[in-house]
């Protein structure tokens, strides 16, 4: 049961990057301003240009494009076939590129053979999350980084803003459940008449210089539709989804051998991004 829910969850991602490409030359700049807020917690740990790299559900390759230019190898690690020939089609010509189509706890890449390891979105829909982060820190050297992004349990809000939350999981639920067909016509809908308005609303407070914290989705302001439309998808369209606390993560990355006190998190959208050392 749980190694054919997984594969749906695969084979779903990979109908999601085979519609949504993330090619188009009118995301760029969003994209690129997605990339750096990924990795500001980076810009603590000194990582040289010569370093072995690898991006571990790596999906469309959006942001594998942005990493190949900080390291001197990158391995593309994705298991969802049509996922990694998007990634090749984004990544042509990027010579310093590697593919794996593999998943993340059969990865054949060595052990201890990373200088850094990077998982953004990934791992809260693998089925056992713990050991798919054990499966990644065991590719790094000692002193290897790791920067990753789960999704957060929301601590940081309020119990209105929970509450809405847990009512669109209760349609998440429902929705993932569908054929591939009428679940890509209801999250288009629901980016079209949640997120799109949400994010509009967000716009004209922030554009007014008032704070849009408090509004769901206010993150997406800045973002074209095409954006809502695939994260809409990728939010509703998983069977699997899991969310964790800052207590949480530190626990999981302590166990699975990275240094408590490195473990860097950013104080910003999107939650939670962090970076941490192994030992």
């Amino acid at each position: 049961m749980k190694n054919n829910k997984n594969k749906k969850v695969i084979e779903s991602f990979g109908d999601e990057w085979d519609r949504f490409k993330n090619d188009k030359k009118e995301l760029e700049e969003t994209l690129y301003k997605q990339f750096l807020a990924y990795s500001e917690v980076l810009k603590k740990f000194k990582i040289s240009s010569n370093a072995v790299a690898a991006d571990f559900g790596a999906g469309s390759g959006r942001w594998a494009k942005y990493f190949s230019t900080m390291f001197q190898s990158l391995i593309i690690v994705e298991p969802s076939p049509k996922a990694i020939e998007v990634a090749k089609q984004n990544l042509h010509g990027l010579h310093n590129i590697k593919y794996q189509q593999e998943t993340i706890e059969e990865s054949t890449i060595k052990e201890k053979s990373l200088d850094v390891a990077i998982s953004l979105g990934v791992l809260h829909h693998t089925m056992d999350t713990f050991i798919a982060l054990q499966s990644i820190a065991n590719k790094l050297k000692p002193g290897g980084i790791f920067l990753g992004y789960l999704y957060y349990n929301l601590e940081n809000k309020n119990l209105s803003y929970r509450i809405i939350w847990k009512s669109s999981d209760v349609a998440r639920k429902a929705i993932s459940k569908l054929p591939k067909f009428p679940k890509i016509i209801l999250a288009d809908l629901i980016a079209l008449i949640i997120y799109w308005p949400l994010a509009k609303y967000a716009k004209s407070r922030i554009k007014r210089g008032m704070s849009a914290d408090f509004i769901p989705l206010h993150h997406y302001y800045d973002m074209p539709i095409y954006m809502m439309r695939n994260d809409a998808l990728d939010r509703f369209g998983t069977q699997i989804e899991k969310r964790f606390s800052r207590a949480e993560i530190c626990d999981m990355l302590e166990k699975t051998g990275f240094d408590l006190e490195s473990i860097t998190f950013s104080e910003n959208e999107p939650f939670w991004t962090f970076a941490a050392k192994k030992l």
